[in-house]
Protein backbone atom coordinates (compact mmCIF):
# COMPACT_ATOMS: atom_id res chain seq x y z
CA UNK A 1 0.00 0.00 0.00
CA UNK A 2 1.08 3.66 -0.58
CA UNK A 3 -0.35 6.66 1.87
CA UNK A 4 -1.11 9.41 -0.23
CA UNK A 5 0.14 12.70 1.53
CA UNK A 6 -2.68 14.17 1.66
CA UNK A 7 -4.05 11.97 4.62
CA UNK A 8 -6.46 9.86 2.70
CA UNK A 9 -6.84 6.29 3.17
CA UNK A 10 -4.07 4.19 1.74
CA UNK A 11 -4.54 2.97 -2.19
CA UNK A 12 -3.39 -0.42 -3.21
CA UNK A 13 0.11 -0.50 -5.13
CA UNK A 14 -1.71 -2.15 -7.72
CA UNK A 15 -4.56 0.54 -8.42
CA UNK A 16 -1.44 3.01 -8.56
CA UNK A 17 0.91 1.29 -11.47
CA UNK A 18 0.09 0.63 -15.05
CA UNK A 19 -2.39 -2.87 -15.03
CA UNK A 20 0.08 -5.69 -15.98
CA UNK A 21 2.28 -4.63 -13.44
CA UNK A 22 -0.71 -3.54 -10.96
CA UNK A 23 -2.43 -6.84 -11.67
CA UNK A 24 1.19 -8.91 -10.68
CA UNK A 25 1.64 -7.38 -8.01
CA UNK A 26 -2.16 -7.66 -6.10
CA UNK A 27 -2.08 -11.14 -7.01
CA UNK A 28 1.49 -11.40 -5.54
CA UNK A 29 0.63 -9.93 -2.19
CA UNK A 30 -3.40 -11.69 -2.03
CA UNK A 31 -1.89 -15.35 -2.17
CA UNK A 32 0.70 -14.98 -0.25
CA UNK A 33 1.66 -14.50 3.38
CA UNK A 34 4.31 -12.04 5.02
CA UNK A 35 7.10 -13.93 6.75
CA UNK A 36 7.40 -14.71 10.23
CA UNK A 37 10.92 -13.83 11.48
CA UNK A 38 11.67 -14.46 14.91
CA UNK A 39 13.68 -11.72 17.79
CA UNK A 40 13.28 -8.27 17.75
CA UNK A 41 12.38 -8.14 13.92
CA UNK A 42 8.66 -9.71 14.91
CA UNK A 43 8.35 -5.75 16.85
CA UNK A 44 8.53 -4.22 13.33
CA UNK A 45 5.76 -6.03 11.80
CA UNK A 46 3.48 -3.49 12.61
CA UNK A 47 4.32 -1.34 9.82
CA UNK A 48 4.61 -4.17 7.04
CA UNK A 49 1.63 -3.92 4.45
CA UNK A 50 0.42 -0.97 5.18
CA UNK A 51 3.04 1.56 5.12
CA UNK A 52 4.37 2.72 1.58
CA UNK A 53 8.08 3.38 0.64
CA UNK A 54 6.87 7.19 -0.11
CA UNK A 55 6.02 7.52 3.63
CA UNK A 56 9.30 5.85 5.79
CA UNK A 57 11.52 7.67 6.67
CA UNK A 58 15.33 5.72 6.90
CA UNK A 59 17.88 7.13 9.46
CA UNK A 60 21.37 6.32 8.89
CA UNK A 61 21.19 3.20 11.18
CA UNK A 62 19.15 1.54 8.76
CA UNK A 63 22.58 1.18 6.70
CA UNK A 64 24.78 -0.23 9.40
CA UNK A 65 24.47 -3.30 7.79
CA UNK A 66 24.11 -3.52 4.21
CA UNK A 67 23.13 -7.02 2.49
CA UNK A 68 23.79 -6.98 -1.15
CA UNK A 69 22.60 -10.03 -3.53
CA UNK A 70 24.91 -11.06 -6.39
CA UNK A 71 24.07 -13.43 -9.71
CA UNK A 72 26.33 -16.54 -8.27
CA UNK A 73 23.94 -16.84 -5.09
CA UNK A 74 20.89 -16.70 -7.39
CA UNK A 75 19.09 -20.43 -6.34
CA UNK A 76 16.32 -22.11 -3.94
CA UNK A 77 17.86 -21.11 -0.72
CA UNK A 78 18.60 -17.11 -1.67
CA UNK A 79 15.44 -16.02 -0.04
CA UNK A 80 15.57 -18.21 2.86
CA UNK A 81 19.52 -16.59 3.16
CA UNK A 82 17.84 -13.18 3.03
CA UNK A 83 15.10 -14.19 5.74
CA UNK A 84 18.42 -15.61 7.95
CA UNK A 85 20.55 -12.39 7.37
CA UNK A 86 17.40 -9.60 8.06
CA UNK A 87 16.71 -12.10 11.53
CA UNK A 88 20.70 -11.92 12.54
CA UNK A 89 20.66 -8.09 12.40
CA UNK A 90 20.78 -7.02 8.56
CA UNK A 91 19.47 -3.43 8.18
CA UNK A 92 19.25 -2.84 4.15
CA UNK A 93 18.95 -5.48 1.52
CA UNK A 94 20.06 -4.64 -1.91
CA UNK A 95 19.06 -6.54 -4.73
CA UNK A 96 21.59 -6.88 -7.59
CA UNK A 97 21.39 -8.63 -10.78
CA UNK A 98 23.32 -8.30 -13.71
CA UNK A 99 22.56 -10.91 -15.82
CA UNK A 100 19.30 -12.31 -15.38
CA UNK A 101 15.80 -11.90 -17.89
CA UNK A 102 13.55 -8.92 -16.13
CA UNK A 103 11.09 -11.50 -15.18
CA UNK A 104 13.41 -13.04 -13.45
CA UNK A 105 14.31 -9.89 -11.64
CA UNK A 106 10.89 -8.62 -10.99
CA UNK A 107 9.74 -12.46 -9.28
CA UNK A 108 12.45 -12.44 -6.68
CA UNK A 109 11.87 -8.61 -6.21
CA UNK A 110 8.50 -9.12 -5.33
CA UNK A 111 9.76 -12.30 -2.53
CA UNK A 112 12.30 -9.79 -1.24
CA UNK A 113 9.87 -7.08 -0.59
CA UNK A 114 7.93 -9.43 1.52
CA UNK A 115 10.46 -10.34 3.65
CA UNK A 116 11.43 -6.50 4.04
CA UNK A 117 8.19 -5.24 4.55
CA UNK A 118 7.58 -7.51 7.41
CA UNK A 119 10.64 -6.79 9.12
CA UNK A 120 10.99 -3.03 8.54
CA UNK A 121 14.43 -2.68 6.74
CA UNK A 122 14.64 -0.90 3.00
CA UNK A 123 15.32 -2.62 0.01
CA UNK A 124 17.15 -1.14 -2.64
CA UNK A 125 17.22 -1.94 -6.29
CA UNK A 126 20.52 -2.11 -7.91
CA UNK A 127 20.19 -0.15 -11.66
CA UNK A 128 17.11 -1.08 -12.53
CA UNK A 129 14.20 1.65 -12.04
CA UNK A 130 11.45 -0.19 -13.82
CA UNK A 131 11.96 -2.99 -11.39
CA UNK A 132 12.40 -0.76 -8.43
CA UNK A 133 8.83 0.94 -9.65
CA UNK A 134 7.08 -1.82 -10.08
CA UNK A 135 7.60 -3.97 -7.22
CA UNK A 136 7.06 -0.89 -4.84
CA UNK A 137 10.69 -0.99 -3.57
CA UNK A 138 12.10 1.60 -0.97
CA UNK A 139 14.85 2.37 -3.26
CA UNK A 140 17.41 2.63 -6.18
CA UNK A 141 21.10 2.37 -6.48
CA UNK A 142 23.11 3.11 -9.67
CA UNK A 143 26.88 3.64 -10.58
CA UNK A 144 28.35 6.26 -12.32
CA UNK A 145 27.94 4.76 -15.54
CA UNK A 146 24.39 3.99 -15.26
CA UNK A 147 21.44 6.06 -15.41
CA UNK A 148 22.01 9.66 -15.42
CA UNK A 149 21.59 10.35 -11.13
CA UNK A 150 19.62 13.34 -12.09
CA UNK A 151 17.53 11.90 -14.00
CA UNK A 152 17.14 8.91 -11.83
CA UNK A 153 15.53 11.19 -9.15
CA UNK A 154 13.49 13.04 -11.20
CA UNK A 155 11.89 9.79 -12.42
CA UNK A 156 12.40 8.40 -8.76
CA UNK A 157 11.00 10.93 -6.86
CA UNK A 158 12.06 12.58 -3.89
CA UNK A 159 10.38 10.27 -1.49
CA UNK A 160 12.16 7.38 -2.12
CA UNK A 161 16.05 6.48 -1.15
CA UNK A 162 18.57 7.05 -4.30
CA UNK A 163 22.37 5.79 -3.58
CA UNK A 164 25.12 5.58 -5.44
CA UNK A 165 28.36 4.23 -6.20
CA UNK A 166 31.46 7.26 -5.58
CA UNK A 167 34.20 4.71 -5.89
CA UNK A 168 36.00 7.20 -3.42
CA UNK A 169 35.86 10.15 -6.03
CA UNK A 170 35.29 13.52 -4.92
CA UNK A 171 33.79 14.89 -8.21
CA UNK A 172 31.15 12.07 -7.86
CA UNK A 173 30.47 13.20 -4.03
CA UNK A 174 29.52 16.42 -5.32
CA UNK A 175 27.63 15.23 -8.46
CA UNK A 176 25.59 12.66 -5.83
CA UNK A 177 24.80 15.34 -3.27
CA UNK A 178 23.85 18.25 -6.05
CA UNK A 179 20.06 19.52 -5.30
CA UNK A 180 19.06 17.59 -8.39
CA UNK A 181 20.22 14.44 -6.80
CA UNK A 182 20.27 14.71 -3.12
CA UNK A 183 21.46 10.72 -2.93
CA UNK A 184 20.73 9.27 0.61
CA UNK A 185 23.51 6.49 0.14
CA UNK A 186 26.82 7.30 -0.86
CA UNK A 187 28.99 3.76 -1.92
CA UNK A 188 32.61 3.93 -0.88
CA UNK A 189 35.38 3.23 -3.33
CA UNK A 190 36.33 -1.07 -3.14
CA UNK A 191 37.94 -1.70 0.33
CA UNK A 192 39.67 -4.22 -0.75
CA UNK A 193 39.58 -6.76 -3.96
CA UNK A 194 36.87 -8.59 -4.33
CA UNK A 195 35.97 -10.96 -6.59
CA UNK A 196 31.80 -9.76 -6.78
CA UNK A 197 33.88 -7.22 -8.93
CA UNK A 198 37.35 -8.47 -10.59
CA UNK A 199 38.25 -5.21 -11.96
CA UNK A 200 37.96 -2.96 -8.76
CA UNK A 201 41.20 -2.46 -6.97
CA UNK A 202 41.10 -1.94 -3.15
CA UNK A 203 41.10 1.48 -2.03
CA UNK A 204 42.10 0.61 1.62
CA UNK A 205 40.60 1.46 4.85
CA UNK A 206 42.49 4.85 5.11
CA UNK A 207 40.40 6.27 2.20
CA UNK A 208 37.15 6.10 4.44
CA UNK A 209 37.67 9.53 6.70
CA UNK A 210 38.69 11.81 4.14
CA UNK A 211 35.65 10.73 2.44
CA UNK A 212 33.63 11.00 5.41
CA UNK A 213 34.67 14.15 5.72
CA UNK A 214 34.07 15.23 2.28
CA UNK A 215 30.56 14.29 2.55
CA UNK A 216 29.91 15.92 5.82
CA UNK A 217 31.31 19.28 4.14
CA UNK A 218 29.10 19.01 1.07
CA UNK A 219 26.15 17.63 2.33
CA UNK A 220 25.13 20.30 4.97
CA UNK A 221 22.34 19.43 7.11
CA UNK A 222 21.30 16.83 5.11
CA UNK A 223 22.40 13.21 6.57
CA UNK A 224 23.86 10.81 3.86
CA UNK A 225 24.66 7.26 4.56
CA UNK A 226 28.52 6.04 3.86
CA UNK A 227 28.55 2.10 3.28
CA UNK A 228 32.13 0.75 2.84
CA UNK A 229 32.28 -2.05 0.09
CA UNK A 230 34.63 -3.98 -1.38
CA UNK A 231 35.61 -7.30 0.47
CA UNK A 232 34.72 -6.39 3.50
CA UNK A 233 34.39 -9.47 6.23
CA UNK A 234 33.86 -10.14 9.88
CA UNK A 235 37.40 -9.15 11.03
CA UNK A 236 37.38 -6.06 8.90
CA UNK A 237 33.44 -4.29 9.45
CA UNK A 238 34.54 -3.02 12.83
CA UNK A 239 37.73 -1.22 11.37
CA UNK A 240 35.59 0.47 8.36
CA UNK A 241 32.97 1.89 10.82
CA UNK A 242 36.21 3.38 13.11
CA UNK A 243 37.38 4.68 9.95
CA UNK A 244 34.23 6.92 9.62
CA UNK A 245 31.83 4.70 7.48
CA UNK A 246 28.05 4.80 8.86
CA UNK A 247 27.63 0.64 8.12
CA UNK A 248 29.20 -1.91 5.61
CA UNK A 249 27.33 -3.86 2.60
CA UNK A 250 28.44 -7.26 2.37
CA UNK A 251 27.58 -10.24 -0.20
CA UNK A 252 30.13 -13.17 0.28
CA UNK A 253 30.35 -12.40 4.31
CA UNK A 254 27.02 -13.46 4.57
CA UNK A 255 25.88 -15.30 1.64
CA UNK A 256 28.81 -17.67 1.16
CA UNK A 257 27.35 -19.86 3.77
CA UNK A 258 25.77 -22.68 2.99
CA UNK A 259 22.35 -22.90 5.55
CA UNK A 260 20.45 -19.96 6.22
CA UNK A 261 21.52 -20.43 9.81
CA UNK A 262 24.70 -19.99 9.38
CA UNK A 263 24.45 -16.81 7.83
CA UNK A 264 21.74 -15.86 10.76
CA UNK A 265 24.94 -16.45 12.92
CA UNK A 266 27.21 -14.46 10.74
CA UNK A 267 24.70 -11.61 10.62
CA UNK A 268 24.97 -11.76 14.10
CA UNK A 269 28.49 -11.59 14.62
CA UNK A 270 28.95 -8.90 11.93
CA UNK A 271 26.03 -6.31 13.59
CA UNK A 272 27.87 -6.94 17.08
CA UNK A 273 31.45 -6.12 15.49
CA UNK A 274 29.31 -2.99 13.97
CA UNK A 275 27.27 -1.87 16.49
CA UNK A 276 30.26 -1.79 19.10
CA UNK A 277 32.94 -0.27 16.57
CA UNK A 278 29.84 2.52 16.53
CA UNK A 279 29.80 3.12 20.03
CA UNK A 280 33.50 3.26 20.74
CA UNK A 281 33.74 6.06 18.08
CA UNK A 282 31.06 7.81 19.55
CA UNK A 283 32.81 7.91 22.84
CA UNK A 284 35.86 8.87 21.53
CA UNK A 285 34.19 11.74 19.86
Amino acid sequence: YVRETTGKSPTPLSMRLPSFVGARLHGAFATRQLPTLSGGRAARVAFASHVGSATREWGLEHFSLYLVTDDPFLDHKLMDKVRAAIDGGVTAVQLRFKHVPTATYFRVGEEARLLTEAAGVPLIIDDRLDVALGIGADGLHIGGEDLPWRVARRLLGSERLLGCSTYGRADLVREALHPKVRADVLGSGAVFNTPTKPTSVGNGLAHLGPLRQLISSEAGDQKVALVAIGGVGIDSASECIAQGADGVAVVRALLSYDTPEEVRQAAVAMSKAIQEARKHRERAV
